[in-house]
Formats: structure tokens, sequence, C-alpha cells
């Protein structure tokens, strides 16, 4: 069973220890810094995640579905007159089944509404760690896959095929 984050973007950069640094010097590196991090989480896992961001001054909601060519991925920004908690916020009322789904924000409001209605919450750091985990799993399972010796070619042979073989080395024999 798979994992549906919506994450509070803007809220996620503000709060995180991590990225509020980023935040406070450029808007737009601090957002794909987010992305690259939802992104990889998303890649090495079946996780799915929906970073909303608050589209402030946009006319139309906007999506950018399949982001960075990572499939269970979205980017989202919420429309003119809405905001980023307001669009999470029906997305998990309309969601069928919330045990599913995990909200992550910092701000009380859209935490608490969401776990009223089912869904699981999570703080700004807490999330990161989720995510510097994943990217520590990924690292240490490509790490030992490097210090392996190289599998024999009969490792990928069927038993009929070995035994077909052997009785082959025994008649040439």
């Amino acid at each position: 069973m798979s994992t549906l984050y919506y994450i509070d973007g803007y809220n996620v950069l503000h709060k995180s220890r991590r990225l509020r640094h980023l935040i406070a010097t450029d808007n737009e590196t601090a957002r794909e810094g987010l992305i690259d991090k939802v992104a990889h989480l998303c890649s090495t896992t079946r996780n799915r995640a929906i970073i909303v961001f608050d589209g402030r001054g946009r006319n139309v909601a906007e999506t950018v579905a399949h982001y960075r060519g990572v499939p269970n991925m979205e980017v989202r920004y919420a429309p003119q007159n809405s905001t980023a908690d307001a669009v999470i916020e029906r997305a998990v009322y309309r969601h069928e089944n919330r045990l599913d789904v995990v909200v992550v924000s910092n701000d009380r409001g859209l935490r608490d509404l969401c776990a009223g209605m089912g869904a699981m919450v999570m703080g700004a750091d807490s999330f990161l760690e989720v995510c510097r985990g994943s990217r520590a799993d990924t690292t240490q399972v490509l790490t030992q896959s490097r210090n392996e010796q190289p599998a024999s070619i009969e490792d990928g042979l069927s038993r009929e095929v070995l035994e077909a073989l052997k009785k082959l080395r025994e008649s040439l024999e």
C-alpha cells in the first residue's frame, strides 16, 4: 500500500530548519530544493506526493503532473482566490481512503482539520527526515551492490539448464 503525501509547499519551506535559510534568500532555489527531495522520495519508493504552493497572482489553478519525469509526483499551484491549505483540505476531503494520506505542514489549523477527517499529519522537519532516510537507504544499497562480486552466469540459469550443461560437460570429458 502506498502513501499519498499532500505537502504544503511554502509552509514546509518557511518552517523547516533545513530549508528555511534558502527561502530567505531565493524562493525559486528553495522551491526547487524541496521538489528535488520529494522527487527522490517518490522515485525510490511506491509513495506518491502532491506539493501544493500558494499561487497568489495566478488566474487559474496550475498543475504540473509527472514533474521531472517522476510519475508519482505532482506540483500544483493554488488558484488566485485560494490557498494551498484550501486545495489540500478539499483534496483530503475528496480522497476515498484517508488512512493512506499524510498531510505535511506545520500549520496547526490545516493539521487539525485533516487529522479530524482521518488523514495522518506530519511536520516539515519530520517529513524531510523521511526524505533524507530514503536517500540514505538508496546510497547504502548502491554502495553494497558496487562492493559485491559479480554474479556468475550460472546464477541466472534454471535448474534444468544447469543439469543439461552438467551432462554435456560430463560427456565431453
